[in-house]
């Protein structure tokens, strides 16, 4: 049995899980503290994941220039192989989970989980406002407790 199939085992490509404390920001509306769950990506597993993804389109290519015009389909399929490879490169953290309330209305935050950007926005399920963001710096360097 491999490591990754036990149970609290971690997954393969992850360093490590761990909380942060941050706040969603509406603005007009006071900000409210949340609780993030961030995953620590590890190289191996943006650099595997990029290089599939290229790959992919790259084997995709020759198959979508038959269908004419050709040029602009395998442009195409290269430009959107670089730009999924891309993606997967830059995922050095993945946001999974946020514990709060949205800031305008009160209702818990959901989101899927997806790449970690600054500032991360996103929008609340219940009333359909745009919130951000906004980490203490320093927050992804130093975790703060594993999860």
């Amino acid at each position: 049995m491999s490591s990754a199939a036990r149970p609290g085992a971690p997954e393969a490509g992850s360093l490590e899980r761990f909380t942060v404390a941050a706040e969603a920001i509406v603005f007009g509306f006071p900000a409210t503290p949340v609780e993030l769950r961030i995953r620590r990506r590890a190289v191996s597993w943006r650099a595997g994941g990029a290089a599939r993804r290229l790959v992919t389109f790259l084997l995709l290519t020759p198959l979508v220039a038959i269908v004419p015009p050709h040029a602009p389909w395998a442009i195409g399929a290269v430009t959107a192989g670089d730009l999924f490879a891309r993606r997967r490169w830059l995922e050095r953290f993945t946001l999974e989970e946020i514990r709060g309330a949205c800031p305008k209305c009160g209702e818990p935050l959901r989101v899927k989980a997806a790449r970690l950007r600054m500032p991360h926005a996103f929008a609340c399920e219940a009333c359909h406002d745009q919130s951000t963001l906004r980490l203490p710096a320093g927050a992804l360097e130093e975790p703060s407790r594993p999860a």
